[in-house]
């Protein structure tokens, strides 16, 4: 089956899955051009860009500290979890190193999600951050429930609020402008105006996880 949730007692890598090393690169690669996911890895969830992938491991550009031989599991929109353990590490780039071969054609044939997809697909991280939602005159406080790189939810504690244009401030980041989607049990869906580059994005994630 091609979706594998996480086990604890996940066998290790095979010595053949260094082959996914950028100076030892095998015949068979396959390339998957910024398939964009989440990363779990040491208990923090941030988002990564894949950029290969194999039967037996993936490559991917991660803003996250993570060591060889640790157990990461990479999700994407579609709820597809690949699981495996990091074969090395080199500035934000990493391989991974699956437990058992996988059937990666059907990985590359599913809807993995890409920026020709709709904003809505963009993979959503859970942060809690303080922040100020503006809406026309008004100002509110507001706490950032999730972000991707096309919106975010906010939990804010009043009943006054209407979907409209607005200005999402957030520490770390500049204003951003976006329009208010949805309002629904204290909390509010904005869409942004223009998506957040994703080096942006995973870097302000990156900072506030820690």
């Amino acid at each position: 089956m091609l979706v594998r949730k996480a086990s604890a007692d996940m066998a290790p890598a095979r010595s053949r899955l260094g082959a996914l090393e950028p100076d030892r690169r095998r015949e068979g690669r396959q390339v998957a051009l910024l398939r964009v996911g989440v990363l779990h890895a040491r208990g923090h969830r941030n988002l990564c860009i894949v950029k290969n992938i194999s039967a037996n491991g993936l490559s991917a550009r991660a803003y996250r500290d993570v060591s060889v031989s640790d157990e990461v599991h990479i999700e994407f929109k579609s709820g597809e979890i690949l699981t495996g353990k990091t074969a090395w590490v080199r500035d934000w780039n990493l391989g991974i190193a699956f437990p058992d071969a996988i059937d990666f054609e059907a990985v590359l044939a599913s809807r993995w999600v890409t920026e020709g997809q709709r904003r809505r697909n963009l993979p959503r991280v859970p942060m809690a951050c303080a922040g100020r939602l503006k809406i026309g005159a008004r100002s509110f406080e507001a706490r950032l429930q999730d972000i991707s790189q096309g919106g975010a939810r906010l939990r804010i504690d009043r009943s006054s609020i209407e979907p409209g244009e607005a200005i999402l401030t957030l520490p770390g980041l500049a204003p951003i402008a976006g329009v208010v989607r949805w309002i629904a049990g204290g909390h509010v869906g904005v869409s942004f105006n223009t998506c957040l580059s994703f080096e942006q994005l995973a870097s302000w994630i990156h900072l506030k996880s820690d």
